[in-house]
């Protein structure tokens, strides 16, 4: 994870592709299943709330063969943005991006859907 000042613009549209993420609090235990093929730094993880979704493996402490427990807060909102649409990045994490838009929503979005400006 690294901490990112900077702003992108939109070169490819992004559709979120969960209406209910994962999300959690720092502590809080969770179940983990497999990696993901492409993102590798990412995992399978359901939350105490049973929302499921990508969580990037380094934000959990493994207790179990399929138990972890959260390193930090974490929520998993992806942006829906269009093209051209500017961003604030906030941290980069696996080739994904949280970011910030000028309305003040937060959210993942695929790095290589960004340009820097």
């Amino acid at each position: 994870m690294a901490e990112v000042s900077q702003r992108v613009r939109v070169m490819q549209p992004h559709i979120t592709s969960a209406p209910d993420p994962v999300r959690f609090v720092t502590g809080e235990a969770l179940s983990i299943g497999h990696h993901d093929q492409q993102w590798r730094s990412y995992v399978w993880c359901t939350d105490q709330s049973g929302r499921a979704g990508w969580v990037p493996d380094f934000y959990l402490e493994m207790t179990g063969a399929h138990e972890a427990t959260a390193l930090r807060d974490y929520d998993a909102t992806e942006l829906t943005v269009g093209s051209g649409k500017l961003l604030d990045v906030l941290e980069e994490v696996g080739g994904w991006l949280r970011c910030r838009t000028s309305s003040g929503n937060e959210g993942w979005v695929p790095g290589d859907n960004v340009e820097s400006v």
